[in-house]
């Protein structure tokens, strides 16, 4: 939902032009770098540092396709690499929060984050899935709706980790909020396949 409010074309081309210095590919590159680093922050309990190299990620992660779009560089190759650093990110953010010190959830903190990566990863597998396949040709990720793109979950899992320290139980919540989410998200695509499906030969 949030993603339809950074896709504003003002905002796209101002993007475009003020990082077009450096290829989309390697803006992606530097977003996995940085990323990596606020992983390590979290690991020696720098939570503030760990959750301003994350939001740096997240925008370096919204500049690579801004710059492709814009200056007519989008390529096959860029699409996947975004995607396959993406999901990377996705494992070192939910990653950071097994080192975070919150209240003992309900099932064991472990399978908590296992779900909360499983479900996470799997809405732009189904996306992706359903489009090889050729139920639901979607490559662009238009046809097949979602209550959360990556940019929702992402700004959940930076506050779970900034909160942490000062609000432990406030975090936990926010990871079972951000489970809810994506297991709602999972269901809607799975669903919207099924419906969409029904547009196109099978």
């Amino acid at each position: 939902m949030i993603k339809e409010f950074i896709d504003m074309p003002r905002l796209e081309r101002w993007v475009g032009k003020t990082f077009r210095f450096l290829s989309p590919n390697t803006w992606t590159t530097l977003s996995f770098f940085v990323v990596l680093i606020a992983f390590y922050a979290v690991v020696i309990h720098r939570p503030v540092l760990a959750t301003v190299l994350f939001t740096v990620g997240a925008v370096l992660d919204v500049v690579d396709g801004k710059v492709a779009r814009l200056n007519g560089c989008v390529t096959k190759l860029g699409a996947f690499w975004d995607g396959t650093i993406d999901r990377f990110v996705d494992m070192l953010m939910i990653l950071s929060l097994f080192f975070l010190d919150l209240p003992q959830p309900f099932i064991p903190m472990g399978i908590l984050l296992f779900f909360l990566l499983f479900f996470t990863l799997l809405p732009p597998f189904i996306v992706a899935y359903a489009n090889h396949r050729g139920a639901v040709p979607d490559p662009t990720e238009k046809v097949i709706w979602r209550f959360a793109f990556r940019v929702e979950y992402v700004v959940l899992f930076i506050a779970a980790i900034l909160l942490a320290k000062p609000y432990p139980t406030i975090s936990l919540y926010v990871i079972y909020a951000s489970l809810i989410l994506m297991i709602a998200t999972v269901i809607q695509a799975i669903i919207l396949v099924f419906i969409k499906s029904k547009n196109y030969p099978q």
